[in-house]
């Protein structure tokens, strides 16, 4: 009976559970908006570099893109290319920045952490200035950093975000509107990805340039092309050769050598001289249709004197 007495002490009422916080559709929203910006942002940046870098790389092919019908596909594969070491960078920086700021703040505590702020946030906006100043600069007269693609353009939008985060630290303290605070945050997104563009612009620019220039390196190394025509092409270029089949019933009445098939893309083929350079060198834009037909053969290969 007393055991039954103890037991009955003992237990005590369940407190009830406390509710879980509910959620809040605004924060989420909020966090799926910003999610979709940025992609989109990736996106366009991914797009405008492959662009970019399709213009320059076939320029210096004195080649128009237009003429080619370059695929949304083959624009970003070349965007995502041109923009993986850029990017791996850039996402590694800022993983690292996350870090050492949590680390910092869990090593210092909140009253140091909150006065190391104070310090860097003038230090910030100085910084910021002097960067955007310096990028705005640089815009009117770009030619000293020629060599130095991208810097100008990313110079002035981490110099936005310096510039952005002491001013919203100078003013934490005050009361501003939401309306204000969203205002600041569009603005200076808009802002950073000017900057952004601005660089991507350049940086693909080079890169395309430099692309090219490395695949003119190695044409003579690419499989010899000898194209067969029904009609007469006159492709006329030192090295390349017509040969005039004797055959008169056959479908292919001509035969060109000393070709190098750059490209085929959008319905069209793009040839090189086998010898070809940059100074004097030219491509051929030949429509891909049933009256050609082409034979592929090792780089140095000799065709015979007669088709």
């Amino acid at each position: 009976m007393s055991v039954r007495r103890s037991l009955r002490r003992g237990l005590r009422r369940p407190e009830p559970a406390v509710g879980e916080p509910a959620a809040d559709p605004s924060r989420a929203l909020r966090l799926i908006g910003t999610a979709l910006a940025n992609t989109t942002l990736l996106t366009a940046l991914l797009y405008y570099f492959g662009l970019v870098y399709t213009q320059t790389y076939f320029i210096y092919f004195r080649v128009h893109y237009t003429l080619l019908g370059q695929t949304p596909d083959e624009i970003f594969g070349r965007g995502v290319d041109g923009m993986l070491l850029p990017l791996t960078g850039a996402a590694g920086a800022v993983l690292l920045f996350l870090i050492l700021t949590r680390f910092l703040k869990m090593r210092l505590g909140e009253g140091p952490w909150n006065r190391l702020l104070r310090i860097c946030t003038p230090v910030a906006g100085v910084l910021g200035l002097a960067l955007l100043v310096s990028s705005t600069a640089i815009a009117l007269d770009p030619e000293p950093f020629r060599d130095h693609p991208g810097v100008p353009g990313l110079g002035f939008a981490i110099g936005v975000l310096m510039v952005l985060f002491a001013w919203r630290r100078w003013t934490s303290r005050s009361t501003a509107s939401g309306r204000s605070n969203v205002a600041e945050l569009v603005t200076g997104y808009v802002l950073v990805s000017i900057g952004l563009f601005w660089s991507v612009g350049d940086y693909s620019g080079a890169v395309g340039t430099s692309r090219a220039f490395e695949a003119s390196g190695v044409i003579t190394t690419r499989p010899a092309a000898t194209l067969y025509s029904a009609e007469s092409l006159n492709l006329t270029a030192n090295g390349v050769t017509q040969v005039k089949c004797a055959d008169a019933e056959s479908a292919y009445k001509y035969r060109y050598t000393g070709l190098k098939l750059l490209l085929q893309s959008g319905g069209q083929y793009v040839f090189l001289p086998g010898n070809w350079r940059a100074s004097t060198g030219v491509a051929f834009v030949i429509p891909k249709t049933d009256k050609l037909r082409l034979e592929f053969g090792p780089p140095r290969s000799v065709p015979p004197p007669a088709c």
